[in-house]
């Protein structure tokens, strides 16, 4: 069929048709649009509570969320994309009934994780943060974050602050969840303010292939001291032997008791275990020894004069933190010191990573990492 058009009408036709198309375009292109930055943002969810030991089911991960990049309000504060993320043995104590009263808050059954993670801004409404600039903080353990501001001149997300990361050393960014993060300030700090070693002394440290014990080695060499060190396996024992320690056992191959009479007396113990290594350390104690952390047989201590101090690494945060970052990274750039992690790539590792962390599958720090990006 055929139509037809008085005089002017079909030009009249043509304009409609065209407008006609270039909204509907223009609404496709707007749909398609919105599809591009409305991205499904996976979380890690504390699952089920363990009995024991934790297993793969223990933190999962949930891709039934989504966030629109371009549109979400950030509150005055910034949009994040995580690209790092730590394990940590403490978390396993969150991992309990919220009516459980607890050091730490206990984790909600079904929320997201929340733990430390670094990562890097994307959108940004403070003049404090800028967009492109990577990021320090204790977060929800998701791939896009929003950190909503709190105030003037601070940022806010769990009751703790995000930090900028300067990193004039280019080293991996991963590395804020490591040995820049938690574990390596412990080591630092519980060496530098609780012992205060002296060189030619003797310091004894348990778990020496892990994320806290591997840094202690190197510290206390450096600062001239006799290393003792003790961990779970004859492949680990190598590695840490390879990190400069005097004298490295197997616990579960040698006897505890018999190494620390044959090597010491301890003057420092960086205690990472507690139980009967800690009981060994007390029974071959120097006078006027200096325990990091804490254990059983107390005792013992007053007999030996020793002194026992929990280690929370928050406490020297404001004391130490800018010399930390600067003399940690700067050695860790030119090879002075060498930092043991075990790197799993992807949220679907968290389940099996979790579990290794109690089992002696890990070696060094465990880190998730979401997305790798240069230092430079």
């Amino acid at each position: 069929m055929t139509t037809t058009f008085k005089s002017g009408e079909s030009s009249k036709a043509y304009k409609v048709s065209v407008a006609n198309y270039i909204y509907l375009s223009h609404r496709s292109q707007t749909k398609t649009s919105q599809l591009l930055t409305m991205l499904v943002n996976p979380r890690i969810i504390f699952n089920e509570i363990p009995v024991g030991l934790p297993d793969t089911n223990t933190l999962v991960v949930d891709n039934s969320q989504s966030m629109d990049l371009e549109s979400v309000p950030v509150q005055g504060g910034v949009l994040v994309k995580t690209l790092a993320l730590s394990l940590d043995p403490y978390m396993r104590n969150r991992m309990r009934p919220v009516d459980v009263p607890g050091d730490m808050p206990a984790l909600p059954l079904g929320e997201t994780v929340t733990g430390f993670g670094v990562g890097v801004v994307l959108r940004s409404e403070t003049p404090l943060i800028k967009v492109g600039d990577h990021v320090y903080g204790f977060m929800p353990y998701q791939q896009y974050i929003v950190v909503p501001s709190i105030g003037a001149n601070s940022l806010a997300m769990q009751g703790l602050g995000l930090q900028v990361l300067e990193n004039k050393y280019n080293v991996p960014w991963r590395y804020y969840v490591g040995i820049l993060g938690m574990s390596g300030q412990t080591a630092y700090y519980g060496l530098k303010d609780i012992t205060n070693p002296k060189p030619g002394e003797t310091l004894f440290v348990s778990a020496a292939s892990g994320a806290v014990g591997h840094f202690v080695v190197q510290l206390a060499k450096a600062q001239g001291l006799k290393v003792i060190a003790s961990c779970g396996s004859d492949e680990k024992v190598k590695l840490v032997q390879g990190l400069g320690a005097d004298h490295v056992f197997n616990y579960k191959t040698a006897n505890t008791m018999e190494e620390l009479k044959r090597h010491g007396p301890i003057d420092v113990y960086f205690d990472n275990v507690g139980g009967a290594t800690l009981e060994a350390a007390i029974e071959n104690a120097a006078q006027k020894a200096r325990f990091v952390l804490c254990g059983m047989n107390l005792w013992l201590l007053s007999r030996y004069r020793v002194k026992m101090e929990g280690l929370i690494m928050t406490d020297w945060v404001d004391k130490y933190l800018d010399e930390f970052l600067e003399v940690v990274p700067r050695d860790l750039a030119s090879g002075k010191l060498k930092y043991l992690e075990h790197v799993y790539h992807g949220m679907d590792k968290v389940g099996q990573a979790f579990v290794d962390l109690f089992t002696g599958g890990n070696v060094g720090k465990s880190v998730i990492v979401l997305e790798e990006e240069d230092a430079h």
